[in-house]
C-alpha cells in the first residue's frame, strides 16, 4: 500500500465529511428542499465508498506483510 495513496483517500474523506456537514446544516436551517437531502445521501455514499477502498488497502497491506513473515519463516 502506497503511504500517499492512504493520504489520498484520507484528504477525499475529510472533504466529504465536510461537505456533509455543510449539506446538513443548509438542512437544518431551512425547510429542507428534496435536492439538500438528496445530495447528503449522495455524500454519504461517497464516504462509504471511500471508507471501503480505506479498508481494502489496509488489507492488501495486511496481506502483504502476512506473505512477507511467511516467506521469512520458510
Amino acid at each position: 500500500m502506497s503511504d500517499e495513496d492512504l493520504k489520498h483517500l484520507m484528504n477525499a474523506r475529510e472533504a466529504l465529511v465536510h461537505k456533509r456537514l455543510t449539506w446538513a446544516q443548509a438542512i437544518a436551517s431551512s425547510d429542507a428542499p428534496d435536492n439538500a437531502i438528496r445530495s447528503i445521501v449522495e455524500v454519504q455514499r461517497a464516504i462509504e465508498v471511500v471508507d471501503f477502498a480505506i479498508e481494502e488497502l489496509e488489507q492488501a497491506e495486511l496481506d502483504e506483510e502476512l506473505a512477507e513473515d511467511e516467506e521469512d519463516n520458510s
